[in-house]
């Protein structure tokens, strides 16, 4: 035999050893992967399946605590939240009650939940101070009385930093505001519109008429901020007080 024969003989060979190496190696991994694909995925399934257990649970809570307190309004809008005292209880969503805020204040009277996608749409979409355009003139004059700078609202109603030269810490705060990326909106009113926890119907909260002394209304969504000052129509609170408590609280 020669020796061209010999060396191919032996490459084909090392190639079949190769393969049937290879097809063994296969065979062992593919046995233990219906093994260790699972234990690979398992955290993430696990995981899963914890929160689907956990929302499942809340649920069965907030249906329960519903049917127990006598409320007529959908589970849908409720989500659980703790008392001082550590106790579970049920609250509208913090979600559901900043749109139906925005959207009253929006129309200017109280919404209806089916128009609320359609009101919404007239909301502001960028980020920044955004500032109800019958508050305009009022917002910029009580900002005015407690920055050092110079501010303006542009036709979209945000609120636009001009150069300032000695800021004080109220202009500091209201620059990282109009830059940090959230959506921070304010209104001057006496009113705003909230979701009642025991019938789930949207009313009218005349909140200066409840509590003159109250200075704002809050509400937050997913880095949206709403705050609706007092329009002092009682000559209780000061509104240049209540926007620094705003801004410090920020």
């Amino acid at each position: 035999m020669n020796k061209k024969i010999i060396i191919f003989l032996s490459i084909v060979i090392l190639i079949i050893t190769i393969i049937v190496f290879l097809i063994f190696i296969n065979n062992k991994t593919g046995s233990s992967e219906s093994k260790l694909l699972p234990v690979e995925y398992e955290n993430e399934s696990q995981n899963e399946m914890e929160n689907i257990i956990e929302e499942s649970d809340t649920q069965e809570k907030i249906i329960n605590m519903i049917e127990n307190q006598g409320f007529s309004a959908n589970e849908d809008i409720y989500e659980l939240a703790q008392e001082y005292d550590g106790r579970e209880t049920i609250v509208i969503k913090a979600s559901v009650q900043y749109k139906v805020a925005l959207a009253g204040m929006i129309k200017q009277a109280v919404p209806d939940f089916n128009e609320i996608n359609n009101l919404l749409e007239k909301a502001p979409t960028h980020t920044g101070v955004w500032v109800e355009e019958n508050s305009r003139s009022e917002f910029l004059e009580i900002l005015k009385n407690i920055t050092n700078g110079n501010y303006n609202i542009d036709e979209n109603g945000f609120l636009i930093k001009n150069q300032v030269l000695f800021p004080n810490n109220y202009d500091k705060i209201i620059i990282d505001m109009i830059d940090d990326g959230g959506l921070y909106i304010f209104d001057i009113s006496s009113i705003t519109y909230l979701v009642d926890e025991v019938t789930g119907e949207i009313k009218e909260y005349p909140f200066e008429d409840m509590d003159p002394n109250q200075e704002y209304e809050y509400f937050e969504s997913d880095n949206k901020y709403m705050f609706i000052i007092s329009e002092n129509i009682q000559e209780k609170i000061n509104k240049q007080e209540a926007l620094k408590k705003i801004l410090e609280n920020k």
